[in-house]
C-alpha cells in the first residue's frame, strides 16, 4: 500500500509530524484548562468575598460616611460578580465541550468494539479463512475511517516473508495494476521490521519516504500495527488516508483489533496443522496394511509363480509364456505398490532404485546398462517417477520381446531447461512410419504419461538399427518440495 524507505527503530513521537504530536496532547491540554478555569474561579470568588467582607467592614460597621454613599460599595459588588460568573460560565463551556468530544470518543470506541464483535461473530460462522480475513479489513477500512485497508499475513516458512496480502478500498483492476502484492519494504517493511506501531500524519512529509509504486494510488496518513499472538508477529495491519489523520486513540484501538485478527490466525494454522497431522498419520496408515497386507501377499504369489516355473519345466511353452507373463505383471504391480506408498507418505522416491527395483522383478538385469550422467533424478516427483518407470517397462518389454535386443541402455541426464530420460537398444527395430506398429509397441500410452508433465516423446528406430525412446521433461513444476530443496543445494555445490 504504501512504498518508500525508512529509517528502522524510529519512536513513535518521531515517525509524528508536529500536528500529530498536538493530536496526542488534547486530552492533557483540556484537562489543564478545566483545573485552571476552577482553580481561577475559586480564587476569584474567595477574593471577591474578602474584599467585600474587608469593604463593609471598613465603610459600614466602622465608618457611617459610606452610609450616605453606597453606590461605591455596589460597583465593588458588581464588578466581582461580574468576574466571577464570566469565568464560572466560561469552566461551564469548556465543561461542556469536554463532555461533547469525550461523547464522541466514547461512539468511537463503542462503533470498534461492536467492529471487534462482529468480527468474531465472522470467524465463528463463516469457514472459509480468506473470507473472514477479507470482512476483517473492510471492517476496520470502515472503522477507523479509512480510505484504504490492508493485512499482510506473514508465511511461516520466514518471518520476513508475505504470504498474503489483503486489500480494501481497491478494485480488482486496481491491485492488477499495481502488480505483485509488497515484499516488506518501505514503510510497510519498517512495522514489519520493528514489530511496532507506526502512526504518520502525511506520508509525503516522512523524511524516508521516497514515492510510491507505478499506478499506485496516493495515501497520505498512515496507520500501521502488528498482529501479534503470544509473542509472535503473525502479520500487520494497515490503515491509510483518513482524512483528519490517526489519534493515539486510533492507535490502541487498531493495535487491540489487529491482536483480535492474529488469535484468529494462529487458531486456523493450528487447525492445517492438525489437519495435516491426521492426514500424515492416515497416510502412514494405509502405507503400513499396504505393504504388511496387500505387498507380502503379492510376493508370496510371486514366489510360488517362480517356483511353479522351476519345478514343472515340462509345462508346453504357451503355459510356460503364460505363466512368465503372469510373474511379471505381479512384479510391476508389487513395483507400482511400492512406489504408492512412497508417495502417500511423503517420501521421496529415487528414479534409479525404482527402475532397478522394476528390472529386477521383470526379467532380470543381465541384458541392461544404466548411464545415469548427474544425480538431479532424485529431485522428481513420485507421480512423475511412476510415469517414467512405468514407460520404461514398456520400452524395456519391447526391447527384448519385439526386438529381440542383446543389450539396453536406461540413461538420464539434466540439461539447461529439460530433462532428458531414454532407453536405447540394439535390437531389429521397426519402422516408426507405421501407425499400427507404434500401437503395437505401446508409445501409445507412453505418449499419455508424458503429455501429462508437458514433455514430448522422442522415437527413433529404423529396421536393423535398434530402437531409442527418448522422453524430455521441462523442468518446471516436476519436483516436489523435498527435490527443490536438494536441487538447490546442488546448484550451492
Amino acid at each position: 500500500m504504501v512504498s518508500g524507505d525508512t529509517e528502522p527503530g524510529r519512536s513513535q513521537v518521531e515517525a509524528e509530524s508536529p500536528d500529530d504530536e498536538g493530536s496526542a496532547l488534547r486530552v492533557g491540554s483540556h484537562k489543564a484548562t478545566a483545573w485552571g478555569y476552577r482553580v481561577g474561579a475559586t480564587l476569584l470568588a474567595m477574593i471577591g468575598v474578602a474584599m467585600t467582607i474587608s469593604l463593609y467592614w471598613r465603610y459600614v460597621l466602622l465608618d457611617h460616611h459610606i452610609a450616605r454613599n453606597p453606590w461605591g460599595l455596589a460597583a465593588v459588588l458588581v464588578i466581582f460578580t461580574g468576574i466571577f460568573s464570566f469565568v464560572v460560565f466560561g469552566l461551564l463551556e469548556a465543561q461542556q465541550r469536554r463532555l461533547v468530544q469525550l461523547t464522541v470518543e466514547y461512539q468511537r470506541q463503542r462503533d470498534v468494539l461492536q467492529g471487534l464483535w462482529d468480527a468474531t461473530g465472522v470467524m465463528s460462522t463463516v469457514l472459509d479463512g480468506d473470507q473472514v480475513l477479507q470482512r476483517m479489513v473492510d471492517v476496520a477500512r470502515s472503522l477507523f475511517g479509512a480510505g484504504y485497508a490492508a493485512m499482510s499475513i506473514l508465511s511461516r516458512s520466514g518471518p520476513s516473508n508475505v504470504a498474503q496480502f489483503i486489500t480494501a478500498g481497491l478494485s480488482e483492476a486496481e491491485r492488477d495494476q499495481i502488480g505483485d502484492m509488497p515484499t516488506g519494504r518501505g514503510i510497510l517493511g519498517e512495522v514489519m521490521r520493528t514489530k511496532k506501531p507506526l502512526r504518520i500524519r502525511h506520508v509525503a512529509e516522512y523524511r524516508r519516504f521516497s514515492g510510491f509504486p507505478p499506478r499506485h494510488p496516493v495515501m497520505d496518513s498512515f496507520l500501521g500495527v502488528p498482529m501479534v499472538y503470544q509473542g509472535t508477529v503473525l502479520g500487520q495491519l494497515y490503515l491509510t488516508n483518513r482524512p483528519d489523520g490517526f489519534s493515539a486513540q486510533d492507535e490502541m484501538l487498531a493495535q487491540l483489533f489487529a491482536n483480535q485478527a492474529a488469535v484468529f490466525i494462529a487458531n486456523t494454522q493450528l487447525y492445517q496443522d492438525r489437519e495435516q497431522w491426521a492426514t500424515v498419520q492416515e497416510r502412514e496408515r494405509i502405507g503400513r496394511e499396504l505393504h504388511d497386507g496387500v505387498l507380502q501377499t503379492l510376493y508370496g504369489l510371486s514366489l510360488s509363480l517362480e517356483l511353479l516355473l522351476e519345478e514343472n519345466r515340462s509345462l508346453d511353452q504357451e503355459a510356460g509364456r503364460e505363466l512368465e507373463r503372469m510373474a511379471e505383471t505381479l512384479g510391476l504391480i508389487m513395483t507400482d505398490i511400492r512406489m504408492y506408498i512412497q508417495s502417500i507418505i511423503n517420501v521421496s522416491v529415487d528414479l534409479l532404485v525404482t527402475v532397478r527395483d522394476m528390472l529386477q522383478r521383470t526379467g532380470g538385469m543381465e541384458d541392461v546398462r544404466f548411464e545415469f550422467r548427474d544425480t538431479r533424478y532424485r529431485a522428481l516427483r513420485p507421480e512423475l517417477v511412476h510415469d517414467l518407470v512405468m514407460s520404461a517397462q514398456e520400452a524395456v518389454s519391447n526391447a527384448r520381446r519385439h526386438g529381440q535386443a542383446e543389450q539396453i541402455v536406461v540413461g538420464w541426464e539434466a540439461l539447461v531447461d529439460v530433462y532428458r530420460f531414454w532407453i536405447a537398444d540394439n535390437g531389429r527395430g521397426f519402422d516408426t512410419r507405421g501407425s499400427q506398429e507404434t500401437q503395437k509397441f505401446g508409445l501409445k500410452n507412453m505418449h499419455r504419461r508424458i503429455v501429462r508433465w508437458h514433455g514430448r516423446l522422442n522415437v527413433t528406430s529404423a529396421i536393423g538399427s535398434g530402437t531409442t525412446v527418448e522422453f524430455i521433461i521441462p523442468l518446471h513444476g516436476v519436483t516436489d518440495q523435498a527435490g527443490d530443496r536438494y536441487a538447490k543445494s546442488l546448484q550451492l555445490n
